[in-house]
């Protein structure tokens, strides 16, 4: 028998047998979808990410993330670039102050057709208060919150301890506030220089002088976002202003700014141990518990006419060039959802309330500060009119420039001057 179609044979066995072997291995090898996610942070801060990342991945086999982290300061215009060249990442990372800025350039996806839908539906409620609200814009929701901070006071218990002065309580007003940075500011070498400060303020800080406005029960913009005369130099508004103002010329509890060019004056004192209180946002707090001249103490600002306080926040949106929306709203709805929260908690405070629950947080004397302060939230003047950088910000810091450089300055008229700087520049800009 000739031996050529035993060889046959057995090639076909062979191939038979490979086609068996190989085949399944193949068919589960289906291309798979490929997202890209912006984002500003950097660092040690992309560590979150990655580990979200890949927790998604192991749950959703048919997709890949891809982390682009958007290095510089020009963090805003390099995606707008990207968006305008058709080339954005499938997912953005946006902080508050720019959400009515990329949705008017449409780059960005309404969320509520996902969030309602039958597939992947999300129960929004999930989330602490104050949390969502930020991310809406002309009554549709365009992102969800990745991380936020609300305002707080810091204070330093060994400088309390010292001077024997009682640690602040929650329910504190402006004038034990102000009594209390009386009692620690001190000339220690008597010299006659302050060598220990009651309180380190934010100096020129526009968006953080928003918090003193709202518990004056003032609004520096007019609730349907077209005056700023009458709300920028109201009563409340003259009030608060004067109040802060008298901290630093007056009262002189407060170090003058170091430099007003400078991100909140530039002011050191407190991380030096040279001040007892320092008003500001959670960011700084994991360096403050590690500073050996501080033992660290948090509490919710002093209230005036009214509880106050006023939000910082980022969050992720789907942009509108995006070739697979479904899929990065899975992922989407996966980073801001509970398991996320989960590794977020160990970065920032947790945006999902079971999360913050679970972990105590909420109930934890630093961080239960922050998360209550949610229920006293004030909106922005940014979420009046998104034009509000571009006029009321400007005039207001100049403002606040001009009564903590001159204690001698007319408060009211520097405020109506203000007003009617920032009325201006919104008719000319709005074209009316």
């Amino acid at each position: 028998m000739s031996t050529i179609p035993r060889l046959i044979r057995l090639l076909l066995f062979s191939l038979v047998l490979l086609a068996l072997l190989v085949g399944p291995a193949l068919a589960q090898e289906q291309p798979k979808i490929i997202l890209r996610v912006g984002s500003g942070d950097s660092g040690e801060g992309l560590d979150p990410h990655q580990q979200i990342i890949e927790m998604f991945e192991a749950e959703n086999p048919d997709i890949l993330v891809q982390l682009e982290a958007v290095a510089g300061r020009d963090y805003y215009a390099r995606l707008l670039t990207q968006v305008a060249a058709n080339a954005a990442p499938d997912i953005m990372q946006i902080g508050d102050d720019a959400v009515s800025q990329f949705v008017d350039a449409g780059a960005m996806l309404p969320l509520d057709d996902f969030i309602n839908g039958d597939s992947y539906p999300l129960d929004t409620s999930i989330y602490l208060p104050g949390l969502l609200e930020p991310g809406q814009y002309e009554g549709k929701q365009y992102f969800l919150p990745k991380d936020y901070s609300p305002l707080a006071i810091y204070y330093n218990k060994k400088i309390f301890d010292q001077f024997g002065v009682a640690y602040p309580n929650d329910d504190w007003t402006w004038n034990e506030f102000l009594d209390t940075a009386l009692a620690l500011t001190k000339d220690t070498n008597g010299d006659g220089q302050t060598d220990i400060w009651g309180i380190q303020l934010p100096a020129n800080w526009t968006s953080g002088f928003e918090y003193w406005v709202a518990a004056a029960g003032g609004s520096l913009i007019s609730p349907d976002g077209t005056s700023y005369d009458g709300f920028m130099n109201s009563p409340a508004t003259i009030s608060a202003v004067k109040f802060y103002a008298d901290l630093y010329n007056v009262h002189k509890v407060a170090p003058p700014p170091a430099d007003f060019s400078l991100f909140a004056g530039g002011n050191s004192e407190f991380d030096t141990g040279q001040a007892a209180m320092r008003i500001f946002g959670r960011w700084p707090q994991s360096g403050l518990l590690q500073n050996p001249n501080i033992d660290l103490g948090v509490v919710s600002p002093p209230r005036d006419a009214t509880r106050a306080n006023v939000l910082f926040w980022g969050g992720f949106g789907i942009s509108s060039a995006s070739q697979n929306p479904e899929a990065a709203w899975r992922f989407l709805r996966f980073y801001t959802g509970e398991k996320a929260a989960e590794v977020w908690k160990d970065w920032a405070l947790p945006t999902v309330k079971s999360v913050a629950e679970a972990s105590g947080m909420s109930g934890d004397p630093l961080e239960g500060v922050w998360i209550t302060q949610l229920d006293n939230l004030a909106p922005r003047a940014y979420r009046f009119n998104k034009l509000w950088g571009q006029t009321g910000d400007s005039a207001l810091r100049s403002a606040l420039e001009t009564v903590l450089i001159d204690p001698a300055a007319d408060v009211k008229a520097v405020m109506d001057q203000a007003a009617q700087e920032a009325q201006a520049a919104l008719d000319q800009l709005s074209g009316s």
